[in-house]
């Protein structure tokens, strides 16, 4: 019957709307232009990430499933296994209803809005302190981590959403051990890990750790018997669910055609020289990340794993001000297991790796990642700083919860708010994130519409060649529009076919040289021979890009190209020429 009483907005529904409009925030102004603006720093991974959206999208419209492609590495092809294949397939709808843009600026806000609320979940679970709660989601959901993340466009990375929910449901599941709940962790288990291998692993570390403290710390609580072998069943859930998709990467990276590779060389190079943990960089407030990749290699990629001291104080508080850590026990030692894990296989501290006796001292993930399976696929060790950060989030909201349980509702409300914007600012101010993410340019020239216009099958060539990697990417996101085929492939250095053709082999050597004039003793001969070699190949068109070059470098490309090929079509607006072979 109906009461007088008006129902209440359930607490979750509410944290789902604040996780909106921190998202919102935190990615702001891409909501008003989510057509023409791409979450990202240019020039970083979001070309790379937004093409496997679309390139996904598209191979699922033809019925067919994404594991090659002839589209990267012209006129070969290889196999490839897209990252973020889950969150590609979930969005493709959207894709063809609006575009990758779209969809890739909306997978991004989703990432960052399910962190927020599954951090809130999470904590509303230990707590039992909804608004207190509201503290872990900013924490965790706009971590500095995360905003790194999304600001080199890995997309993957950025939906840590996935890691509270599946040890919500781990708790959920030892409350009252029961085969749906079984089921339900094993599917949350899978998400994690097919939405990033990377979180799937945290997930499965976790689970070990909450069950292993409450065997010790709880032992006559729960039934454990009745639970391991539900728990079991859990497993076999998250493997029959997990396996296919795994053993599809690893036979992509095994493959001998296969566009990106994961060998123990290029693992083991990543893990020493530019992957590095700084131990300093946890606590130190800079906006100049340790190590700093544009310093060292010219890369605007940055590794970001400041924890921030808003929440370390109020974990501090909840150390000390609480005598009973029965509640988040578990959690404090699954964040210092995880941030052990994050320095990665040596100490390094202060931007150099610390020596004894002149050798550098081992840590814990060294013997993991040379034993395990799992480890010795991982290339970037920081990322454990989500664990961290969610371990950070819950105890600051568990001590946030101490701190305030003689004061009143609203004024609870306030100084969560509070604490909250003083977060964010810290955020802002003190870690190399940025905040707000910063954005790309997503309009694609309309040379690249009229190419996918022609009837005439051929591949593009993009100049200039030698542009660094990841700016390169942006190349790759223009065939979004044409749909042919380029040279190009995923963060790799220049493709081989193109060091051997005599005629590109030139450009490279041209866009190397300062000389403000075309050399007179031009290999004539080699250069007719190399693009005479790309006609046969089926090369189409060669499309310079004045803006990328100095003024004196591209009339001298510009000269060459039109001896060879003819005048280009001019597209004065976009700064584009385009040759027609």
């Amino acid at each position: 019957m109906p009461t007088n009483q008006a129902r209440s907005t359930p607490p979750a529904a509410i944290a789902a709307i604040a996780a909106l409009g921190l998202c919102v925030l935190l990615t702001w102004p891409v909501a008003l232009y989510p057509n023409t603006l791409l979450m990202g720093h240019p020039g970083n991974d979001n070309w790379n990430h937004v093409w496997g959206y679309w390139w996904v999208a598209e191979t699922l419209k033809d019925g067919a499933w994404p594991s090659w492609t002839q589209l990267l590495a012209f006129p070969d092809g290889g196999t490839l296994y897209f990252i973020d294949t889950v969150q590609a397939v979930a969005s493709a709808p959207i894709q063809w209803l609006v575009g990758p843009a779209m969809a890739y600026n909306l997978v991004i806000m989703f990432g960052f809005a399910l962190s927020a609320w599954g951090a809130w979940l999470l904590s509303y679970k230990i707590t039992g302190d909804a608004v207190c709660s509201g503290l872990a989601m900013v924490i965790y959901g706009a971590s500095p981590h995360l905003l790194g993340q999304a600001y080199n466009g890995i997309s993957e990375t950025v939906c840590a959403g996935w890691l509270p929910i599946a040890l919500w449901c781990l708790l959920h599941f030892l409350d009252r051990p029961t085969w749906r709940r079984a089921v339900m962790l094993g599917s949350a288990m899978a998400i994690t890990m097919l939405t990033s291998w990377y979180y799937g692993l945290f997930a499965v570390i976790a689970t070990a750790v909450v069950v292993v403290w409450k065997a010790a710390r709880q032992p006559w609580i729960q039934p454990w018997v009745r639970s391991l072998i539900r728990l079991s069943g859990a497993a076999v859930t998250g493997l029959v669910l997990v396996f296919p998709a795994l053993m599809l990467f690893r036979s992509s990276l095994d493959a001998n055609d296969a566009l990106v590779t994961r060998d123990p060389e290029f693992v083991e190079a990543s893990l020493l020289y530019h992957n590095i943990t700084d131990v300093v960089a946890f606590f130190r407030p800079s906006k100049i990340p340790s190590p700093d990749l544009l310093t060292l290699y010219g890369e605007e990629l940055v590794i970001v794993i400041y924890l921030g001291w808003v929440g370390l104080f109020l974990l501090g508080y909840a150390l000390v001000a609480t005598r009973r850590h029965r509640q988040f026990g578990p959690w404090l030692w699954l964040g210092l297991l995880f941030f052990i894990f994050s320095l990665g296989p040596y100490l390094n501290m202060n931007g150099g790796m610390v020596e004894f006796n002149g050798r550098r001292i081992p840590l814990p993930f060294l013997p993991l990642f040379d034993a395990l399976p799992l480890f010795s696929r991982i290339s970037h060790p920081f990322r454990f700083v989500v664990g961290v950060s969610l371990a950070i989030s819950l105890l600051a909201s568990h001590g946030l919860r101490h701190m305030t349980r003689h004061v009143s509702v609203a004024r609870k409300w306030v100084l969560v708010a509070s604490l909250s914007g003083l977060a964010l600012v810290e955020f802002r101010l003190g870690s190399p994130a940025t905040l707000p993410v910063p954005t790309s340019d997503a309009i694609i020239p309309k040379a690249y519409t009229e190419m996918g216009q022609d009837p005439e099958s051929g591949a593009v060539l993009d100049l200039p060649l030698t542009v660094p990697n990841l700016e390169r990417a942006v190349y790759v996101w223009y065939q979004t529009e044409h749909g042919r085929p380029v040279p190009w492939g995923l963060n790799d250095p220049m493709p081989e076919q193109l060091l051997r053709n005599r005629f590109t082999a030139t450009l490279i050597r041209m866009e190397a040289q300062r000389s403000q004039s075309l050399s007179p003793g031009l290999p004539e001969l080699d250069l007719v021979v190399g693009s005479r070699g790309l006609m046969k190949q089926g090369y189409r068109y060669i499309v310079l890009h004045e803006r990328l070059y100095p003024t004196f470098k591209r009339r001298q490309v510009e000269a060459l190209l039109t001896g060879l090929f003819g005048a280009p079509r001019r597209y004065a607006s976009d700064g584009l020429q385009v040759y027609t072979l």
